[in-house]
């Protein structure tokens, strides 16, 4: 009788030693699991340039996008995917590098255009001459690192060979919405700036007040003031 309570409290013993190792084994595939969620996985970094004759002396310019590290001190060539992470990750990663956007033409002591920590781009477009002054202009969209979809297009010039901003409009960002598994290059942006007859149109998203009910919704002619 002794002998078979002594073997009862053994196998006892032994099962819940075997429940203890199993209740372990999980706990620790959970946390691998939980390490390999926040895995970040990054892509090349597409940076965007243009051409034209920004400077009026009758050649060709390129304009160069760059994204700085500036807690690395060097240039960012890949960034988390924000087709694959969380946007909140993207964010912060950003953040973290201390990630300056700017802009740099190839042209002896160049203007540099800082337009602050971003991950780039949704378009760098020339749009001309459209102010007369003999100097294309360029319009851009910043791919900016907040939650809201309503943006703005900045459109320079080198004015006195320094970066100038010469106009500003809301624009909404389902412009850039594309279907293709490769990001498209902008020409234009969709409802807000388009070229029509050789003129460049725009409709800003933010405009509150218009001078006839005739012009609401509609596009005007860009018009730009020259350089200074």
């Amino acid at each position: 009788m002794k002998l078979k309570l002594v073997f009862c409290i053994l196998m006892l013993l032994i099962v819940l030693f075997s429940c203890n190792q199993n209740s372990r084994k999980k706990a620790g595939n959970t946390a691998a699991s939980d390490t390999l969620n926040t895995t970040i996985k990054f892509n090349k970094l597409e940076k965007l340039f243009v051409i034209g004759d920004f400077d009026g002396n009758g050649k060709q310019d390129t304009i160069f996008q760059h994204n700085y590290s500036k807690q690395t001190k060097t240039e960012i060539e890949k960034s988390p995917d924000p087709f694959e992470n969380d946007w909140d990750i993207v964010e912060k990663w950003f953040y973290s590098q201390k990630a300056d956007l700017y802009l740099t033409i190839n042209k002896p002591n160049p203007d540099t255009l800082h337009l602050g920590t971003a991950q780039g781009f949704y378009c760098l477009i020339n749009i001309g001459d459209t102010n007369g002054d003999r100097k294309d202009e360029i319009a851009l969209v910043i791919d900016k690192l907040d939650m809201s979809r309503v943006n703005s297009c900045e459109i320079y010039s080198l004015c006195n060979e320094k970066w100038t901003l010469l106009k500003q409009f809301g624009i909404h960002e389902d412009s850039f919405d594309f279907s293709s598994n490769k990001k498209p290059i902008f020409n234009v942006i969709k409802g807000y700036l388009e070229k029509q007859n050789g003129k460049w149109f725009y409709k800003d998203y933010l405009q509150q007040s218009y001078e006839n009910e005739e012009e609401v919704g509609k596009m005007r002619q860009l018009k730009l003031v020259k350089c200074n």
